[in-house]
This record gives structure tokens, sequence and C-alpha cells, in this order.
């Protein structure tokens, strides 16, 4: 064939051809146009495996798994919650301030783990009150509550469910000064000779304050205190106690306390040892006081490193509150502040106030029931939450009040606090070496003038 020769018909082919293609994209875009579809440089085709192969119930399951791999890689529902982070922090305060419209915050505490840790937080707060009974215009009122906390299983995202009644988020409560948790202390260190003789020390020995009424050994406790302080020496007290009979169920005295169980102190049973080891041959000084009209002036000075006041036998002159009377009155003033109940007695006491409303007023009975009913009235608001404390407040006389006054508290009504398990009980026991405590009567009266001492408006009705 010549190849200068065109070829028949190519041009009208090459035309006829341009212009098909032309209509064709046309008549696809009007189309796509019109069923708005979206265009796109690429096309991309998905062809699912046969369903044969391929079980519908296999393919949800494995759907699951992967949605919960997903949700487990986002966000661990149960680890513990970062109280600490400011987005929650504020989340809270947002929500306290929404749920409690009429408390005017004074500021808030950063929050802390709750319980169980991983949805819930606890956080306190303070706020002004406007009460005309208060005595400054500026005065707050302590709350500490439990925020339960729910967290996006996608996401993280906090979110507030509830918010718990008065004092239920105690991890945010501010500890007591001193204060310390209800566990049992570790034994002291031994110490060297170097480091007993370096300490000075004031040992009670004997005398009359035994089985006695608790307002009894209390002055005789605080006395020793009070002069153990003044002369700057460590106090060496036998801590073992004599129950009253007016305290057990018997009517008989009972041996064998200890005064860990009602007060917060650390006993030493070191120090008897160390003194024989180091001070009985007459390594270190020891002076022996045996008449309480010796004031402590007489020999604050002194160098020794043991004084004992050795107390007699015969009563009522052996008592250790004689010690601070007379002219010892005015350098012993009684340390009321340095005795702190147990903290598990005090756990008792703060359960008790959580279950009260925020501001209860209190009552304590040194009459009859017959004169409170008739003095009740006289000093206690009857429409607010009133707790009754004293020594003869039971089950009838609180019938005999309750059919005149219906919002009354008082403390056989928490029994479950002491009773076989409950939290008391059993730390109680694991601190006396497995040997169950029984709730006593010394107890008792600590724990009842405690709660009593915390109402807004405290009244005393005497005989």
């Amino acid at each position: 064939m010549d190849p200068s020769r065109p070829l028949l018909g190519r041009g009208a082919f090459l035309s006829s051809s341009a212009h098909a293609a032309a209509a064709i994209i046309l008549i696809a875009f009007l189309l796509l146009t019109l069923l708005r579809l979206p265009l796109s440089p690429s096309i991309s085709i998905y062809t699912p495996p046969p369903i044969a192969s391929t079980p519908h119930h296999h393919l949800q399951h494995q759907d699951h798994e992967d949605q919960e791999q997903e949700d487990a890689s986002s966000c661990d529902l149960s680890s513990p919650l970062d109280c600490a982070d400011p987005r929650l922090f504020h989340l809270m305060m947002r929500s306290a301030i929404d749920a409690f419209p009429a408390v005017h915050f004074a500021r808030f505490g950063r929050p802390v783990p709750g319980d169980p840790p991983s949805a819930s937080c606890d956080m306190a707060w303070r706020a002004r009150t406007n009460s005309s009974a208060s005595a400054s215009p500026t005065a707050t009122t302590k709350d500490y509550r439990r925020f339960a906390i729910a967290r996006d299983p996608h996401t993280c995202a906090y979110s507030v469910t509830s918010i718990g009644n008065y004092h239920s988020g105690p991890n945010a409560r501010k500890p007591r000064p001193g204060a310390s948790n209800a566990t049992a202390a570790p034994p002291p260190p031994p110490l060297s000779r170097s480091q007993f003789a370096a300490a000075t020390y004031l040992s009670y020995h004997g005398g009359g304050d035994r089985c006695k009424l608790m307002p009894h050994y209390m002055r005789s406790l605080l006395c020793a205190l009070a002069e153990a302080r003044y002369l700057n020496r460590t106090l060496v007290l036998d801590l073992s106690l004599c129950l009253a009979a007016s305290y057990t169920a018997a009517g008989m005295p009972e041996e064998g306390k200890r005064l860990a169980f009602y007060f917060d102190i650390i006993e030493e049973r070191q120090f008897w040892e160390d003194w024989d080891r180091w001070g009985a041959q007459g390594q270190l000084g020891l002076r022996l006081i045996e008449d309480t009209r010796v004031a402590p002036t007489k020999f604050s000075k002194a160098k020794d490193t043991l004084i004992v006041r050795k107390f007699g036998d015969v009563e009522p002159g052996n008592y250790w509150y004689h010690v601070c009377e007379g002219e010892a009155e005015r350098v012993l003033p009684p340390p009321h502040h340095a005795i702190r109940l147990a903290p598990s007695l005090m756990s008792i006491v703060d359960d008790i106030i959580s279950s009260m409303q925020q501001d209860f007023d209190s009552v304590h009975v040194g009459g009859s029931v017959g004169d409170l009913i008739e003095r009740i009235g006289d000093g206690v608001d009857v429409g607010r939450q009133v707790y009754i404390a004293g020594e003869g407040i039971n089950t009838v006389s609180m019938e005999v009040l309750k059919a005149k006054y219906n919002n009354l508290r008082y403390l056989d009504e928490f029994q479950r606090l002491w009773r076989k398990e409950s939290k008391w009980f059993l730390e109680m026991k694991r601190l006396n070496g497995g040997v169950p405590v029984k709730f006593d009567g010394y107890m008792r009266e600590l724990v009842d003038r405690e709660v009593f001492l915390k109402g807004k408006k405290k009244v005393e009705v005497l005989q």
C-alpha cells in the first residue's frame, strides 16, 4: 500500500467518534446530576465475600468484639478516676452549685478519690451562712460529699450522676490536727543509751484513780498532762484502766482495759525496759516525790532524767488531780485540747453526725425525763432535729419524748455502728490482738458527749 495515499474515510470516522464520545459524556453527566450521585475522579468497587463462607451471626459477633476492643482502648472504666483532673474539678463544682442553689459557696477543696475510686470522688467545701444566730456575718459551715462519676466508654468524658448526703465524702475531710488513723502504731525502735538519756521523763505511780467515773479519771489525766507539759517532760503512765462498776452490765468493776481504747494516745511499752537497762543501776538521775502538795515549781529546774510522783494508798488524798490544786493551780491549767478521742470512737461520732441534719441542735440531760419534757421547749426549736444525750436516756424515756417531739435522735439508735462485724468491732479486735472488745459505758459516755458538743445549739438540762 502507498503510504502517501490517504486512508479513505479516516477523517470522517474520527470526527464521528469524537461526537459520539462527547454525546455519551453529556448523557452520563445529566444522569448523574438527576440522580444526585457524587462525582469522583476515581471509582472503587467493593465486592463482598460470598455469604456462604461467613455466616451472618459470625459477622455480628466479630463486629461486637471489634467494638469492645475499640472501647477498651479508648477508656478503661475500671481504672481509678483522676480526681485531680481540673476538668473534673470544675464539673463537680458546677454540679454542686446547680444542685444546691440555696447554698452560698465560699470555696471548694480539691477532690480526692472516693469509694469505689473508679466511679466516685469526694470533695469538701465551705459555705457562708446567713443565720441570724451566727456570731459573725462571715461565718461559714463545712461539708464534704461523695460525687458519683460516670465516664463515656468512647471518649472518657465525665458526668456527675449523683451527689451524696451531708458528710457522705469522708475522704475529703480535713484531718484533725495531730489526729492519727485508727490503726495500731508500730512499736517504737529501740533507743540507744545516749538517746534515752537525752530525754527527761515524769512518771505517775499508784494512786486511787482506778475504777472511778469518767469525769474523775479525765480530771486526773488532764492534771498529769498539765504537769508534764509545764516541766517539759515525757509523761510515763500505766495505760491499763479499771472500768467503774456503773459502766458494766454485771455491776462490778472490770480491770484490764487500755487507755488507747478511749483516747488517741501512743502506748509506750519500751520505757521501763530501757530504764531497767540504763537507769536502775544509778547510771541516770532519779527523783522521787511522795507528797501531792509539792508543786512543780519546786523542782522545775531538776536535772534528773526521771521524776516519779508516787501516790499513796489512802483515798481521797492519793488522787492525781490533787497535784494541780493549791499553789500549783496557777501554773497547771488543764490542757483540754491535748486529749482527743481514739480514732475508732471518732469514726462512730462522725458516722452519727453524717446521718443527722446539717444543723442539728443537742440537749444533754442531767436530770429525769420529766424535767426534760418540761424544759426542752424553752431552749430548743422543736421544728429542728435534736440529739438527746445523757446517761438516763433509753428507749422507754425516748418514747415518752417522741410522743411530744417527733424529730429526736439518741445514741442507741446507732447500735449498728458498734455491733459484731461492724467496722469499729473488727478494728478494735485487731488492735486487741484478736480478742473482741465490748462497747462499754466509758465509750458510750465519750461518744454521747462528743456528738452533743457538735450540735449547733447546745442545751444542758440539769436536775
